[in-house]
């Protein structure tokens, strides 16, 4: 399937071919789509890529297959982000920054210094004894809802483009 083909679907909701999206998460950690049930190195993702030839009769199937899936999000890092999130609420008050817009650096600067904290070896972050990663992703929840919600208040400096400078300065391998 290449990367302009659209997935086809049977009446049971199974998939024909595996989508192009996941076709280049296959590539990126080094694997191929399983090609039927028996994936040889049983690995999560041909696991996951055999759940698509299973067949299946349930009619919500065909519809849901094709919506975003939070199988891929490890349960642990929800339930540590769901902790922090849980004492942010307490500190600040639930969704706050859904009732108050927030600006930006604000959490890009809180989630850098936890980010920074957990680089140099510090694991927990000693005033909420959660981790500092789950600090991490809890700020970025927040930036990312409060974009989509309108409550963003996009204060970010006017800089050179990263993504630029990454491409410019990458080393071959």
């Amino acid at each position: 399937m290449t990367e302009n083909q659209v997935p086809a679907w049977t009446p049971a909701g199974e998939l024909t071919a595996v989508p192009a999206e996941l076709e280049a998460l296959a590539r990126a950690i080094g694997k191929e789509p399983a090609a039927n049930d028996n994936a040889p190195d049983g690995s999560f993702f041909n696991r996951v890529m055999g759940i698509a030839s299973t067949p299946s009769t349930n009619p919500k199937r065909a519809f849901g297959v094709r919506k975003p899936s939070a199988q891929f999000i490890p349960p642990v890092a929800i339930i540590e982000e769901s902790v922090v999130m849980a004492l942010g609420a307490s500190k600040y008050g639930a969704f706050n920054w859904q009732d108050d817009p927030v600006d930006a650096t604000t959490y890009y600067s809180a989630a850098i210094r936890h980010l920074l904290q957990w680089f140099s070896g510090e694991d927990i972050d000693p005033e909420s004894g959660s981790s500092h990663l789950a600090h991490v992703r809890a700020c970025m929840a927040i930036l990312i809802d409060a974009q989509a919600g309108g409550t963003l208040i996009d204060d970010r400096p006017k800089c050179a483009s990263a993504g630029e400078a990454i491409d410019r300065l990458k080393v071959a391998a």
